[in-house]
């Protein structure tokens, strides 16, 4: 998860998703950041693709790679063919030994560019539509001998509401071809499944079960009807002394006509012992589990979602310090 903001704009207005590039192409701690996993990809003798979607950030990752990688290769459009084929010829003769290191625009590698030896694909601009993620996955999918195992290290947004939905859609998309979570920043971390909005439910309910401190639970929305199915997990770990805050939105945020019901659900959360804080416009969905367990996806953990929604959990005291950071901003 990065730290990045967005560009200030007229009050009320969103800034395009050009201004967004713009601003992520030269925001130092997540290129660092990227700068940073890639060489440890380069250490591990892995074989890098690193795809962004502006030839200017293919030269500034460059740059800054080349500092401590010797042979990264870029690849973008807008070159002759003379130095295309250099570029190509340089990636076909690197000893197999040798780890690969690919920098270029997602425009530049389409379905005829084929390095079977890629086995790790860095996401350095955030992309929404999945047959693109596909597009993408699939660069690393080409068979090759020794390879067992490929990675995808995306980058989440998490204070831009643009970009966080972009990455929840990638979320479903991974889900969809295969894909599992991982924290990389937690060593001998384990791999969790992604969850869709039919198959989480049961490790979730678990996870309140054996909650030992405290439950953070950051729903924009809340229902009465998934309230009342969570009350009894979240009234047992409070007889265990177990400390319950949720997160939503407040009446002023929903029409007039919606404020019933709303009031009717946080009431039952009232009466329960439930905290209850509000957070006006937020978008944030997921939850915190005694400051380590995550839950973080675009499923409304308080009220019911549409069945393409997806989650993820990890165990990353990390992240899940990233996320309350995020709501108490």
């Amino acid at each position: 998860m990065t730290s990045l903001r967005a560009p200030q704009e007229e009050e009320g207005k969103e800034p395009s998703i050009q201004r967004l590039y713009a601003a992520i192409a030269v925001n130092e701690p997540r290129n660092q950041r990227i700068a940073e996993d890639v060489l440890r990809c380069f250490q591990n003798g892995g074989n890098a693709l690193v795809l962004t979607e502006r030839t200017a950030h293919v030269a500034l990752l460059a740059a800054k790679l080349r500092e401590q990688i010797p042979d990264v290769i870029s690849l973008t459009g807008g070159k002759g063919a003379k130095e295309t084929r250099e570029a190509l010829a340089r990636i076909s003769a690197t000893p197999a030994d040798r780890p690969l290191t690919l920098i270029a625009t997602g425009k530049y590698i389409g379905e005829g560019f084929d390095e079977p030896r890629l086995d790790t694909l860095f996401l350095a601009m955030p992309i929404s539509w999945k047959g693109t993620l596909q597009q993408y996955a699939g660069r690393l999918h080409r068979l090759c001998e020794k390879k067992r195992e490929v990675r995808i290290y995306d980058y989440i947004d998490i204070h831009v509401p643009m970009l966080e939905k972009m990455y929840h859609k990638r979320l479903a998309g991974y889900a969809a071809i295969g894909y599992k979570a991982r924290a990389e920043s937690v060593p001998g971390e384990s791999t969790d499944i992604i969850f869709d909005n039919t198959t989480f439910l049961p490790v979730y309910k678990n996870d309140l079960l054996n909650a030992a401190r405290e439950i953070l639970i950051v729903s924009p929305f809340v229902t009465k009807r998934r309230v009342s199915q969570m009350l009894p997990f979240l009234g047992a770990a409070q007889d265990r002394k177990v400390r319950a805050v949720v997160v939503t939105r407040p009446a002023a945020d929903f029409r007039e006509k919606d404020r019933p019901a709303w009031e009717e659900t946080l009431a039952l959360l009232h009466a329960a012992g439930i905290q209850v804080a509000f957070k006006s416009n937020i978008h944030q969905k997921f939850a915190v589990f005694d400051q380590k367990i995550v839950w973080y996806g675009s499923i409304n953990l308080l009220s019911f979602g549409r069945a393409e929604e997806s989650i993820m959990r990890l165990e990353n005291p990390g992240i899940a310090d990233e996320l309350l950071g995020s709501i108490q901003k």
